[in-house]
């Protein structure tokens, strides 16, 4: 089944339910800009997308932007959490590397990673990574929130309640009648 925001510029403008053209217009760009950005044509600026954050008020779309636009592989692989289970990691990973840095005040001493060093230190920028992963994922905690996936737009999520909604009424309607008959008494 295709995707019903193929990409996240044109998921996060759909949160604001604004059109193209009303996006643009506070965007100040061109609505053709627009359509190249959400139609994958076209890669928005930072400043750009910077905007967008804050027109559609939707934080989740700076880490997209900046995940999308990785080239270099430097921003950590990311799992949405809760807050909570976020808060819990990120303590317990600044925990572990207040018990490390004296290892890596030890490394940094002489100014010189030798080769006996370099298993502890490449374990240390591995745990700083995931201390930055945990960071990230206690700010991005409610934006899960705020994130429609794809094909859960409200109108589809309201969609789907009325069709369970509507099932619901009419076997409640059977049950009533066969109530009222006297088929079924409880």
């Amino acid at each position: 089944m295709a995707a019903l925001y193929p990409n996240i510029y044109q998921r996060a403008r759909k949160v604001t339910l604004l059109t193209q053209e009303e996006a643009a217009e506070r965007l100040h760009i061109s609505p053709e800009t627009l359509k190249r950005y959400e139609g994958g044509r076209l890669t928005p600026p930072d400043e750009t997308v910077a905007r967008m954050c804050e027109v559609y008020g939707v934080s989740w779309l700076a880490l997209e932007h900046a995940k999308a636009t990785d080239r270099l592989g430097i921003l950590p692989e990311l799992e949405p959490k809760p807050l909570p289970m976020a808060t819990i990691s990120l303590t317990n990973r600044l925990r572990d590397a207040a018990d490390r840095l004296a290892g890596l005040l030890r490394i940094a001493e002489d100014g010189v990673i030798d080769d006996a060093e370099r298993p502890e230190f490449d374990d240390i920028v591995q745990d700083l990574r995931e201390t930055i992963a945990a960071a990230y994922q206690v700010i991005y905690a409610d934006a899960k929130k705020e994130r429609p996936e794809a094909a859960t737009s409200k109108r589809s999520r309201s969609q789907r309640n009325s069709e369970n909604h509507c099932k619901h009424s009419i076997s409640q309607k059977k049950t009533n009648v066969n109530t009222f008959r006297g088929e079924a008494r409880a």
